[in-house]
């Protein structure tokens, strides 16, 4: 019974989770529990233990009298996120290099050319499922556990950020592109230097792109003000 309940938390874990991100729970929604006990056919205490743990990973806040609400990926929120994207990739890339094989660099550029090829007959979903493939490679190559069990927490976010803003125009899937370019060629050198600062301009060009999505979504006053 005990391993049931577990069983069921995190799978309303991930229905919920599922459903933020495609847009069937928006931002502002309530997660009412006896609704969503009624529509995953699960009783109440693991959907409020799911909603518990959605919560600690800040997709839901917890308001007044317990209400579960989805969270807005507000200006201040977005910015947050991509720091610690930032501290992680720089991370991830410096010891990839340094523990990489030469299959493993391989398969990187394969994965590379496999997005260039994505831009000819462009596909959002598959596009970023791409470019996450890319940065997950790297994090594995890196044999640092501690930033994968990190980056395996937030990536789910950055996807989600990716979907509504961070590749949602033509220029920036190319400008992507490129900086990925730059990041293999570094590491192609087996220089961590380099690698880290391409991998650092790619992550301050993805936060400037954000900051020009949330200018145009919000308006210029409302990111001042966030």
């Amino acid at each position: 019974m005990v391993e049931k309940q577990l069983a069921y938390k995190y799978q309303v874990y991930n229905e919920i989770k599922k459903g933020i991100m495609s847009g069937v729970y928006p931002a502002g929604s309530v997660m009412n529990e006896r609704k969503l006990s009624e529509e995953l056919g699960i009783s109440r205490t693991p959907i409020r233990e799911g909603l518990q743990l959605l919560a600690r990973d800040g997709w839901i806040l917890m308001e007044t009298y317990k209400r579960a609400v989805v969270r807005e990926f507000d200006a201040q929120y977005m910015w947050e996120l991509i720091r610690v994207r930032s501290a992680l990739e720089m991370s991830a890339v410096e010891d990839a290099v340094r523990s990489m094989t030469e299959k493993e660099l391989s398969r990187l550029w394969e994965i590379h050319e496999r997005q260039k090829e994505l831009l000819t007959h462009y596909d959002v979903t598959a596009f970023i499922q791409v470019d996450r493939e890319f940065h997950i490679f790297i994090y594995n190559m890196s044999r640092n556990r501690e930033l994968i069990k990190l980056m395996s927490n937030y990536y789910d976010m950055f996807r989600f950020m990716a979907t509504q803003a961070v590749l949602g125009t033509e220029e920036r899937r190319k400008t992507t592109l490129e900086e990925h370019q730059a990041i293999l060629d570094a590491m192609e050198k087996r220089d961590p230097e380099a690698a880290v600062q391409a991998m650092k301009y790619h992550m301050e060009e993805t936060e400037k792109n954000a900051e020009r999505h949330r200018k145009m979504s919000f308006g210029p006053q409302d990111c001042e003000n966030s």
